[in-house]
């Protein structure tokens, strides 16, 4: 367990009782009520819809069009682009992460940084939809990442400052829910505006922008009063660092996460060039099923969310809801290595979709109950979503070194959905062994 502050690291305006300490960072207890609820669900929503939309399909999409006869530019032109902005997602996310522990604006310490990153998120777009070479594209990819990793590390945190224990794998499950619903609605959108790709990046930043702002006026966010210790570099550094052997349970937790992450965007990265040349559609048929089978996954995992955060929070249980998501998700993985049809890619998303609704359902509030220090959610959170951001970097670099084995012609998706797939199963054994929850 990490130790709490204490009146000697902390100063409220130059002094501080432990009392007061103690009242600031206390864990809420009260039910928080369906309007905020609703109103943290409409923001993720619409934040997603706006980011989602280049991760699913926009990029791949801008990559077709500036290399429309070559697969392997189309290829590595994705890799460069995709991978870029999520390195930068990676370091964001646990900066302002610690940031926003620390900030003491009036305003509050979660609300400024919503606002600034949205903004911030929306430029980036803007850039890529304008641009037409890979470089301003990554460029614009990684600006939109920066951004929006500043508004979700705060964002995240949230769930930590306001939402009590009781109602974390419920409201978990919903705002999961609403990710990938805003999945389903930005590949929906992906296709509509396939021949106008300005629109494409630009066009879901501005519902975001104004849904987010409204939820940062409606956020019961609290003054910090509490003057935190000093950062130095070496306090920098250590933001990025969680010790795995103190906290062996957020480790597991961590890595669980990173390989089931790692398995997703190793395939979805590239969804639309696997429908091209393995199951050998047009692009436009491609993007269409696409749109259909994103549908039936979200259908799926939202179903799926629902009855699992409900059962999670009445059977007091996590662990075993992580380890067969995890696990029935690597299978869908597998499974993809022998599709070769419209039909049976259909049939492999439901799977995943049911696998991934119970795992989002329950993963974020089993991440919070073993949180080293509740009192810097926000760092540790950011520290946790290395394990989202890192693989999204990593995934589109090392997936062409599975597409390559073999011949050079012919991109090996099957061993890229082996390799993927067994890191998701592992991912869930990991679960297993994780001690503080049930």
């Amino acid at each position: 367990m990490a130790e709490p502050p204490t009146s000697e690291t902390f100063s409220i305006r130059g002094r501080a009782t432990q009392e007061e300490i103690d009242a600031f960072f206390a864990p809420p207890t009260k039910p928080v009520k369906p309007f905020f609820i609703a109103a943290y669900v409409l923001a993720q929503l619409f934040f997603f819809i706006a980011l989602m939309g280049p991760a699913v399909v926009a990029i791949q999409t801008k990559a077709m069009a500036m290399f429309p006869h070559d697969s392997a530019a189309q290829a590595n032109a994705v890799s460069q682009i995709a991978g870029l902005g999520a390195l930068g997602a990676v370091f964001a996310n646990v900066i302002f992460g610690q940031v926003s522990d620390r900030t003491m604006w009036r305003w509050g310490r979660r609300r400024p940084w919503l606002v600034i990153g949205i903004f911030g998120m929306a430029l980036g777009l803007t850039i890529m939809g304008l641009t037409n070479t890979v470089p301003a594209v990554a460029a614009g990819w990684l600006i939109a990442q920066i951004g929006a990793n500043a508004a979700l590390a705060p964002f995240v945190a949230v769930l930590s400052d306001q939402v009590p224990e009781l109602q974390r794998a419920r409201v978990s499950s919903m705002i999961s829910i609403a990710q990938n619903l805003a999945q389903l609605i930005a590949t929906w959108w992906a296709g509509a505006m396939a021949t106008r790709l300005p629109m494409l990046f630009i066009g879901p930043a501005i519902p975001a922008i104004l849904v987010m702002t409204w939820f940062a006026f409606v956020l019961p966010d609290k003054q910090l009063t509490i003057k935190p210790p000093r950062l130095d570099f070496i306090g920098l550094l250590k933001t990025f660092w969680v010790n795995p052997v103190k906290h062996p349970d957020y480790a597991l937790a961590w890595a669980g996460r990173f390989l089931i992450t790692f398995c997703a965007f190793s395939f979805t990265t590239y969804r639309l060039m696997y429908l091209v040349h393995r199951v050998s559609l047009t692009e436009a048929e491609a993007r269409n099923t696409v749109t259909i089978s994103v549908f039936i996954y979200t259908c799926f995992l939202m179903a799926a969310s629902f009855v699992g955060g409900q059962l999670s929070d009445r059977l007091h249980r996590r662990k075993i809801f992580v380890f067969l998501a995890s696990a029935l998700f690597g299978v869908g993985t597998l499974m993809l290595a022998h599709t070769t049809t419209v039909s049976g890619f259909y049939m492999v998303e439901a799977v995943m979709g049911l696998a991934y609704g119970v795992y989002v359902s329950v993963d974020l509030a089993l991440v919070v109950d073993v949180l080293p220090n509740p009192d810097n959610a926000g760092k540790d959170l950011g520290v946790f979503n290395i394990a989202n951001a890192l693989p999204q970097s990593l995934a589109p670099y090392m997936a062409p070194l599975f597409l390559g084995i073999g011949s050079p012609e012919k991109m090996n998706y099957p061993a890229l959905c082996y390799f993927a797939g067994i890191c998701a199963i592992v991912g869930g054994v990991l679960a297993i062994f994780i001690k503080k929850v049930k």
